[in-house]
């Protein structure tokens, strides 16, 4: 009995080692093959931008996440060997260069410092920053240094002793100062940097690194030893371990070592938990035993190892995947295909020639091709089936076997379906039934416990009896009804569904199959995975990469809801689909889709450590975690983890690089600072106007799940698609104004990055800017001014002349009207002389050749001038008709009547115009038989109007002979020239005439003078 203990105890105790020497942390390698200067690591620091600092002994490295900026004796920096880094409060960068002293980065350039400016010694093993204090502590081979910035303070030992300090550590309250061999001290820190002290506090072994938490003093002794010292009471433990370098401290207070012994192989990373020293380099994968360096990212939970020898290790401690790799379960190779959750929240795995049994505390049971084969033939025997034995042996367990579908009964029992045939396990894991089917497929029980079990390639049985499968009712896969090729069979409630690759979706429904895609309900016919969520809806995965949210309202399918591939997801096929928590994780060909609340959240693959994305199963345990196969382990995911809400990163996006037609902008190198450019604005020539940036954010985690988009307005009102490529080119761009806008998100973590707006100016050609446009405006509005108004002046000219031209033809017209008018008038007056003459009336012939000769005087002077006065128009008148009245024996009587108002002397009108209407009454209105004839001549002014009325009392004219009076040639002239001097011209001359007499009035435009 006592034996029998031990051995129980042994198995396990081995049993636990196993555990923890098999159970893997995720970590990656990083080495000069990724861009690293040397492998040889001596420190790391983060800063405030985000940017991972890494000396090395090949020079300072810059890590954003994508690329590895190096700095070194190659490209400006004084010497290769950086062993400490720090930031101080201006955000500039410190480095100590191991043996030439110490260097300040502005972001642009390099200023160093060195025993000539007052350090203390040039071999510089670690920086401290004191935000406190805002200076520099120092801790060199040969003394401790302070620097403020101005001056140096220094501390040495007397008499020339080597003072090596390897420790600095400030508390709220001290800061301690750990010497190798003269023990640790206190610095006091004055104002004035030069009146500091430093004061011996407790001695220690010679130690090689010092770190405080919690008033513990840790410190790695020479000896071999982790010490560990309450600075309060100095009580000290000694822990057994390789010489430590160096320290960090995760989330959950673990506290990490990187240890290495120098003169042998001996050293790792170690954890120190629950006061537990545990060495964890192979869990960690780290191959390396000479580990000098730590830094814990609280942001990414990722703990960065440095090496002497094979680069860095970064080791994923955010617990939010576990990995169980083959070894985890002491084999080498694990192709899982099938995962199960029972109801004591034991994970069932069906693997590649194994079946195991996970419980809650990670110990598991294993059954192999061995275990099972005699599980089998205790079987066999107990039945009585020993010619079923002998069969099986022939054709069924020449191979190994491959799992379809663990599930269980109503019962309790668990049915494992796999290549050999189905088995039943009951509590105790003991096989309780098998029958044996070649080839395998799908078992699932109704409600009545009853089996339905589909062949992978072939027809559906059904047993009422689920341990009865002797005659078993056969349902054609033929029937366009049945189900064939199932990939997943799912219960809820009274109803069964199916999923198959070939022939869509079924439910099976009181005993009866029915077909959604027969029906037309359903169009995606190779569906890879299937569930009901946590609202009793079907989620259905597909190859196509589309995921379906759908609901069976008892008639139709209705489809709420679709997760298209590309878009809402990323991935082409889906392998499996789960709910927890809320939260969808949906399995692709790019690794697993995070969805919550309809909404992407992250994708989870091989940044996290997940090599292998072939996902075969995927369950939820009772603790609602998720737990995954693949073909090379299991792996866990803690949803609580994931389903933390997402918060804004504080990391911008940077602008890092300028092309402007193909080269590098100029302007860039004097505007870039920590490798990105710092101005909002761009201004460029109308002939730069193509364009290409690239930016980035920095995230030393997983950067290549960073994805961008861009909008530009006054280009587009459309953001661009999310992209990985962090470039844009604009080509040809249009000169105006536009703002680039740029937003980010990483879909690894689900952070959304501070998005960056950056204004561009394409400035326009001279020809086409506002004061150029302005002054050509203004230059051709003048010219057309000076232009316009030399026309004007021209055309002034032009009408000048015209009207001079006109008013001569007007006069020229005028004086020939005139002057035929004057023949007219000179023939009758020659033919009254000739009367006279031929009468031998001498006197009257004499008296009319002398007033014939002063008319014609008159008329003469008249001629030439446009107007006269109404008193020389009358007495040329007078003389007129004095002539004309002599030839009718001075019978007719002249009336003048003059308006009382009238000017005679200030009033003009052209000369010779009532002439012809008083020779018309002289030749028509009188005859011999005419008694007391009578002309009347009235003058009156109406407004600016003269009216003159000529009348007679004479025989009058009938209509025809008025109309012709009308259009004799007189008339006709007088008009004409009326027309000449006036524009109105409307009733100028009227004639009317009675058998009593006639009357002409004229209408003159007069002129007063």
């Amino acid at each position: 009995m006592l034996l029998l203990k031990r051995n129980n105890f042994l198995v396990v105790l081995l049993l636990f080692l196993e555990i923890v020497v098999a159970q893997t942390i995720p970590s990656k390698n990083i080495t000069i093959n990724d861009g690293l200067p040397s492998n040889g690591i001596k420190c790391f620091f983060k800063d405030s931008r985000g940017l991972l600092w890494i000396g090395t002994d090949g020079g300072l490295c810059c890590f954003d996440g994508t690329t590895y900026k190096v700095f070194n004796e190659t490209n400006g920096l004084k010497h290769d060997k950086v062993w400490s880094i720090v930031e101080d409060e201006n955000k500039n960068i410190w480095v100590s260069l191991y043996r030439k002293g110490l260097a300040k980065y502005d972001g642009k350039k390099f200023t160093y410092y060195d025993e000539k400016d007052g350090l203390v010694n040039n071999s510089i093993r670690k920086i401290h920053y004191s935000k406190k204090y805002k200076c520099l502590i120092l801790a060199t081979e040969n003394g401790l240094g302070i620097f403020d910035g101005k001056q140096f303070k220094s501390f040495l030992k007397k008499n020339n002793e080597k003072f090596q300090i390897v420790g600095i550590d400030e508390t709220a309250d001290d800061i301690f100062i750990t010497s190798s061999h003269f023990g640790v001290y206190k610095l006091s820190i004055n104002s004035n940097i030069k009146k500091s002290k430093l004061e011996s506090t407790f001695s220690t072994r010679v130690s090689y690194s010092s770190y405080i938490s919690n008033n513990t003093y840790y410190s790695g002794s020479a000896d071999h030893n982790l010490v560990l010292k309450n600075i309060v009471n100095y009580k000290e433990k000694l822990i057994p371990c390789p010489i430590v370098w160096d320290y960090a401290k995760d989330s959950q207070n673990n506290l990490y070592f990187t240890t290495w012994n120098v003169t042998d192989p001996n050293g790792g990373l170690f954890k120190y938990s629950n006061n537990t020293l545990t060495n964890i380099t192979q869990q960690a994968h780290i191959t390396s035993t000479a580990l000098w360096c730590l830094f814990f990212d609280k942001e990414t939970q990722q703990l960065w190892v440095g090496s002497n020898d094979k680069g860095i290790f970064c080791v994923d401690l955010s617990r939010r995947i576990q990995f169980f790799e083959p070894s985890f379960f002491g084999l080498k190779e694990l192709q899982i295909q099938e995962l199960y959750s029972d109801t004591n929240n034991n994970i069932w795995i069906g693997a590649k020639d194994n079946i195991i049994i996970l419980d809650k505390d990670l110990r598991y049971k294993t059954f192999d091709i061995s275990i099972i084969w005699k599980k089998l033939s205790l079987y066999f025997k107990q039945k009585g089936m020993s010619k079923i034995e002998e069969d099986f042996r022939v054709y069924g367990a020449r191979d190994g076997f491959t799992s379809f579908n663990i599930v269980p009964d109503n019962e309790g029992n668990t049915w494992v379906n796999n290549t050999w045939g189905v088995f039943c396990f009951d509590k105790n894991y003991e096989i309780r039934f098998f029958q044996f089917f070649g080839g395998g497929g799908h078992l699932v029980f109704d409600n009545k416990d009853q089996a339905y079990f589909g062949y992978m390639y072939s027809d559906v049985l059904f047993m009422p009896n689920k341990f009865d499968w002797t005659t078993p009712l056969q349902l054609d896969g033929k029937n366009s009804s049945v189900p064939s090729d199932i990939t997943k069979i799912v219960k809820y409630g009274n109803t069964i569904w199916f999923a198959t690759n070939s022939k869509g979706l079924f439910f099976l429904q009181n005993g009866i199959f029915s077909s959604l895609n027969f029906k037309g309900m359903f169009k995606e016919n190779n569906i890879t995975d299937l569930i009901i969520n946590d609202e009793g809806q079907l989620v259905i995965g597909t190859n196509s990469g589309r995921v379906y949210i759908a609901k069976w309202n008892g008639k139709s399918l209705d489809i709420l809801h679709i997760y298209v591939p590309n878009k809402e997801i990323y991935g082409t096929s889906v392998s499996f689909v789960e709910q927890s928590k809320g939260i969808y994780f949906i399995g692709t060909n790019k690794g697993i889709n995070v969805i919550k609340n309809n909404k992407f959240v992250k994708l989870i693959n091989k940044s996290e450590g997940i090599e292998d994305i072939q996902f075969n199963d995927c369950i939820k345990d009772k603790n609602e975690n998720l737990w995954v196969a693949t073909n090379n382990g299991l792996i866990q995911l803690n949803v609580d983890e994931f389903s933390k809400s997402v918060k804004t990163s504080n990391t911008p996006i940077r602008i890092t690089s300028i092309k402007v037609n193909g080269k590098l902008y100029s302007i860039t190198d004097l505007l870039m600072r920590w490798g990105s450019y710092e101005n909002n604005k761009i201004k460029l020539d109308y002939n730069q106007n193509d364009v290409e940036l690239t930016f980035a954010s920095n995230n030393t985690f997983n950067a290549d799940k960073n994805l961008f988009r861009y909008k530009i307005v006054g280009l587009s009102d459309t953001w661009s698609d999310f992209e990985s490529n962090g470039r844009i080119q604009l080509l040809g761009i249009p000169n105006g104004k536009y703002k680039l806008l740029l937003e980010g998100k990483n879909i690894g973590t689900g952070e959304i990055f501070q998005s960056k707006n950056l204004d561009l100016v394409i400035t326009p050609p001279f020809w086409k800017t506002w004061w150029f446009i302005l002054g050509s405006i203004i230059s051709l509005s003048f010219i057309g001014f000076v232009v316009y108004k030399r026309r004007i002046q021209v055309v002034q000219t032009q009408e000048r002349a015209k009207s001079e031209v006109q008013k001569r033809l007007a006069e020229t017209k005028m004086e020939a009207l005139q002057s035929q008018m004057n023949p007219h008038f000179i023939f009758n007056a020659m033919n009254s002389i000739q009367n006279y003459i031929i009468d031998n009336n001498t006197d009257d012939a004499l008296m009319y050749m002398g007033e014939f000769s002063k008319l014609i005087r008159q008329t003469l002077n008249n001629s030439s001038q446009q107007r006269i006065t109404l008193t020389d128009e009358i007495q040329y008148l007078q003389s007129y008709i004095t002539l004309e009245n002599m030839r009718f024996k001075n019978k007719i009587k002249l009336e003048l009547v003059l308006d009382d108002d009238l000017d005679l002397f200030e009033t003009e009108i052209p000369p010779m115009l009532l002439q012809p209407f008083i020779e018309n009454v002289f030749v028509h209105a009188f005859d011999s038989n005419s008694k007391n004839p009578t002309l009347t001549l009235f003058l009156k002014q109406t407004g600016n109007y003269l009216y003159c009325e000529i009348k007679d009392n004479g025989k009058g004219m009938a209509t025809e002979n008025l109309n012709k009076l009308n259009t004799s040639k007189g008339i006709k002239l007088a008009k004409e020239r009326i027309s000449l001097f006036q524009q109105d011209t409307e009733n100028a001359v009227t004639i009317s005439s009675t058998l009593t007499g006639t009357t002409v009035v004229l209408k003159l435009k007069a002129i007063f003078i």
